[in-house]
């Protein structure tokens, strides 16, 4: 099933597992059962420290769960993780061994706090380049914080689900059986919608020191400033939602010199191998929620820390617009959408307004016009 190249990854990646993580799939009498077995089997053979299990239980579709040393973690896979959901996948089984990309000891507290008992479902779509950034921060949450549970559902498997729910756009997350989110997101808005719905413990106030500058953003812009400050031997603060920023939502880019092309998420990945190799205080997964002028800057932080700076760098850069109209943020994901691509299928043979864009917006009409009744281009300019 997996090329040399993946499965020599897979080899190296999976090389110091240290605790033994169980796939646990389940009963169905589907005609990708079949797959879906020999998909984990697959990847079981990387690692002596992976093993494949059958459960009792009987579904309606493929599906299976993470063990981690015989005990559950409320992971769930409904469907085959296949296309962008197969790192998704890997990643999880990583994080369970301490061996993925976790965030730091405040950003893990503030999952850890949250309160009752919380059950997520995503659904999904495996040609959806956003959906694994929202099933890896929610698997994430339900590997740190045993009260959660975390199930990536494949629309393809659960149609009358989908029509049930008047789901039009992926990803989409349920919690408890209630709409909580639509589209694209980062694992602290994710975190921050959580918090409000259900509560969170006080997090202990937490002063984090002077600095000479703080930059606030983490994307290029943010980071090409803070490795210069750096190297000038000034003691230098990040803070950012996400290292990349913007970049990590681009899926190619062509238009950076020396480099004829590169996904976003790759770019991302080596501007943080970059910052990595200079003393700089990384405060990722979070936003400045205040600003005060005693002298020194006081910045104050979503996880209840403070820091003091002399001077401040903002480079936030943007951010995909909304029109802020009524009902645009009711119906996200059930008639709203921002991607041609992932959600165009969703509305097939209908009428379609796309608004704004400039180019963006002019390709996109022209994709959907191929599927859709009527295409409708609403631009200022």
């Amino acid at each position: 099933m997996f090329d040399s190249n993946i499965s020599t990854q897979l080899r190296t990646v999976f090389r110091d597992l240290e605790s033994q993580i169980t796939l646990l799939y389940h009963n169905s009498d589907h005609q990708k059962q079949q797959e879906l077995e020999q998909m984990l089997e697959e990847i079981a053979s990387f690692s002596p420290k992976v093993a494949v299990a059958k459960s009792c239980a009987d579904k309606k579709m493929p599906s299976f769960e993470l063990l981690k040393d015989g005990v559950s973690v409320g992971v769930y896979f409904s469907g085959i993780p296949g296309g962008h959901e197969f790192t998704s996948l890997i990643l999880a089984i990583l994080n369970l061994d301490g061996k993925g990309k976790l965030p730091d000891a405040r950003f893990i507290e503030r999952i850890k706090s949250l309160k009752d008992r919380i059950e997520l479902r995503t659904f999904i779509s495996l040609s959806c380049q956003n959906c694994p950034d929202i099933v890896q921060a929610l698997n994430l949450m339900a590997i740190l914080n045993e009260n959660i549970s975390h199930e990536m559902v494949d629309g393809e498997f659960v149609t009358e689900e989908i029509k049930e729910r008047k789901i039009q756009g992926v990803p989409s997350v349920f919690c408890n059986g209630e709409s909580l989110h639509h589209g694209k997101s980062t694992l602290v808005e994710l975190l921050e919608k959580l918090e409000r719905k259900f509560g969170v413990g006080k997090l202990e106030y937490q002063d984090l020191g002077s600095y000479d500058v703080a930059v606030i953003g983490g994307g290029p812009a943010g980071i090409s400033s803070a490795i210069y400050t750096a190297r000038k031997g000034l003691k230098t603060a990040v803070i950012t939602d996400k290292i990349g920023g913007q970049l990590q939502e681009t899926e190619g880019i062509e238009n950076f010199i020396s480099v004829p092309y590169i996904k976003g998420q790759n770019l991302s990945a080596a501007i943080a191998e970059h910052a990595s190799g200079y003393d700089l205080e990384i405060l990722e997964h979070r936003k400045l929620v205040g600003i005060e002028n005693e002298g020194f800057k006081k910045l104050k932080l979503s996880s209840n820390e403070v820091l003091t700076a002399k001077s401040l760098i903002i480079a936030t850069g943007a951010k995909w617009k909304r029109l802020g109209i009524q009902g645009e943020e009711k119906y996200l994901g059930r008639g709203v959408a921002f991607c041609p691509h992932c959600d165009g299928p969703y509305y097939a043979g209908k009428d379609i307004v796309v608004i704004g864009g400039g180019n963006s917006g002019v390709e996109a009409a022209i994709d959907l016009s191929a599927i859709a009744k009527s295409v409708t281009l609403v631009e200022y300019s």
